[in-house]
């Protein structure tokens, strides 16, 4: 018993040409799409100086730098609170002795009295010839990325009646506290 031949082995197939419109589409609407969004990016960056590395050479203009006098102001962050430190002295409180700015109590850090602390130190030094834009944070190792960020944040600036006030614009971060 002999079987009929195949059809589909004998058609033809058609050529069909291919349709590039919906990929064009496609790339129109994706590209700007694209290039909108990576504008966002910047914005999430943290501007911030890091400690030189050591054994680089070193220009007569930053050695310059290195000899006018620095107020060298230092935000420790610690698990009992914020400790500020200067070239001169360190602040604590006056009536326990330990940080300068403690615990809230609910165990958070205080970060509106940071600012205010801040603001009036800088108050203090601003007329003096320190240099009074840079300020040291350094941290314990267990603290969390967050604190440190809004740390920087409290030191960068402050809102007093609407107005802003720049504090210490130029954050560095220093190696943890042993």
């Amino acid at each position: 018993m002999a079987y009929k031949p195949s059809q589909r082995r004998h058609l033809e197939t058609e050529q069909v040409e291919l349709n590039l419109f919906p990929v064009m589409n496609m790339m129109v609407v994706l590209i700007p799409l694209l290039l909108s969004t990576t504008q966002f990016v910047k914005y999430g960056v943290i501007e911030l100086n890091l400690p030189r590395a050591a054994g680089g050479p070193v220009t007569q203009t930053l050695m310059d730098k290195e000899a006018q006098p620095g107020l060298d102001l230092t935000i420790s962050i610690t698990s009992r609170g914020f400790y500020l430190s200067s070239s001169q002295a360190v602040l604590r409180d006056p009536v326990t002795g330990g940080p300068t700015i403690g615990l809230q109590p609910d165990g958070g850090y205080d970060f509106d009295a940071l600012n205010r602390k801040l603001y009036e130190l800088k108050q203090r030094v601003v007329a003096s010839p320190m240099d009074t834009r840079r300020i040291i944070i350094q941290a314990e190792m267990n603290i969390d990325y967050q604190t440190l960020v809004s740390t920087m944040d409290a030191a960068r600036s402050i809102k007093v009646n609407n107005v802003g006030y720049e504090l210490f614009p130029e954050v560095v971060i220093s190696a943890g506290i042993l």
